[in-house]
């Protein structure tokens, strides 16, 4: 038993403040920001400043390379600081860029640059906290079912993704009417950290995590070790893969299609266009959110490899269509189809990643894979970017197409991810 364990059960508490269901709300106010995020920081770049293709695709790239840079390092934390603090810590270093951007931009002095320092702060931000708040999740299961509340980590990951999604969809929504208003929403992104900040202090005192040397070389030691079982291992390698390539291929290219098809193909003005934008965000988590929801109700999926393989071949196809004029009703259709199919990849991906890796390595690999992801991410904006400058948006969304296509199949045929069916998770605690 951890020490300090026994005290620490006696501190939880139970019911609807249970340590799970706080961590569901910890999670639930940072994606509410992150949702905000997502519509208010390419409207800055897109509509009020009226950026080109390529600087859009420069400032998203901004915001996730960082994570690229310090994920692992971010990792190294998760196994060795109190998750509450941490977190707590870095939620409010995202509130208080949000409160300085809001300043900026209500005193009309919002420049490029402002906006890539802000994304640069705000990505680092989210490199530590990310794999501190994932890898919290498997202790929290691990003594909730200490107190007989047994819970498979499968449908704790399904829960968390459709409250993910949930809280992203709720920001979306209050931000697609920001307009040429934009700072009072800063605001309210800023509140929405704080409270998740508070949360974290409250709700997560579990015990520190021991095991691994807190000095330089140890922590050296532990990223080498981190590295080597994520590569070495059959199942995480080809989610590796899955994770750079989707952060390539789909990341990259879903921050910077949308705002750019909206104003190129679409036109109107900047309420329109930010509507716009906020209605096919809201589509696409939207359906993200029920299919996550109807995983979470289901019993786990005995092959999610397959599951994850099909939802990233369906994303081709949509991404595909994206090169092709189209009414902005069966564009927002076409949205809602790849966005269900983009929970169902969300879940299953959290499920088998959090499933299989070893839990001394689990802070580390959770670091590296979304380190693929962010690695990915900056690269597909900026050559997406690039490619809209050069021939339009919608000749830019054939590449990232046919090329997600490419990497799917290529996953299922040399990899045994389509075969990987997950050992069944031991219900009683002390077997």
């Amino acid at each position: 038993m951890e020490p300090g364990a026994a005290d620490y059960r006696r501190k939880s508490g139970s019911g609807i403040w249970s340590e799970l269901n706080l961590y569901y709300l910890l999670v639930a106010f940072y994606f509410l920001a992150f949702g905000m995020q997502f519509v208010l920081f390419p409207s800055l770049v897109a509509f009020t400043l009226d950026a080109t293709p390529a600087g859009v695709g420069l400032a998203q790239s901004a915001l996730s390379a960082p994570m690229f840079c310090l994920l692992l390092f971010g990792g190294l934390l998760a196994e060795r600081a109190r998750a509450g603090p941490a977190l707590a810590l870095l939620y409010l270093g995202f509130a208080f860029m949000s409160l300085m951007l809001c300043a900026i931009v209500a005193s009309g002095r919002l420049t490029y640059s402002v906006l890539i320092a802000y994304a640069v702060i705000v990505g680092s931000c989210a490199a530590f906290a990310m794999p501190i708040r994932d890898a919290a999740l498997n202790g929290i299961v691990e003594r909730e079912a200490e107190r007989g509340k047994f819970t498979p980590i499968a449908t704790a990951a399904a829960v968390t993704t459709a409250v993910q999604i949930g809280a992203q969809i709720a920001g979306i929504l209050i931000a697609q009417f920001a307009g040429k208003t934009p700072a009072p929403y800063l605001a309210v992104q800023a509140l929405a950290l704080a409270l998740g900040a508070g949360v974290a202090l409250l709700g997560m005192r579990a015990p520190k995590p021991s095991g691994h040397e807190r000095t330089l070389q140890g922590a050296l030691r532990d990223l080498r070790e981190g590295l080597v079982y994520s590569f070495r291992d059959p199942v995480m390698s080809p989610m590796l893969i899955s994770a750079a390539y989707v952060g390539v291929f789909v990341i990259g290219a879903f921050q910077v299609l949308f705002p750019l098809i909206i104003r190129d193909a679409y036109g109107g003005d900047d309420n329109t266009q930010q509507l716009r934008l906020g209605a096919l965000l809201a589509c696409f988590w939207s359906a993200s959110f029920v299919s996550a929801v109807v995983l979470s109700r289901l019993k786990p999926l005995r092959q999610p490899g397959r599951a994850l393989v099909i939802s990233h071949l369906i994303g081709a196809v949509a991404l595909l269509s994206f090169g092709f004029h189209k009414p902005f009703g069966l564009f927002a259709l076409i949205v809602v189809l790849w966005g269900f199919a983009a929970g169902v990849a969300i879940s299953t991906s959290r499920t088998i990643v959090q499933g299989a890796a070893g839990q001394r390595y689990l802070g580390r690999v959770l670091a590296v894979y979304s380190m693929g992801f962010m690695g990915g991410a900056p690269v597909g904006s900026a050559l997406v970017g690039f490619a809209a400058s050069q021939w339009g948006a919608r000749a830019a969304a054939l590449a990232p197409a046919l090329g997600l296509a490419l990497a799917a199949i290529a996953l299922a045929v040399f990899t045994p991810l389509w075969r990987y069916a997950p050992a069944p998770q031991i219900s009683d605690p002390d077997a």
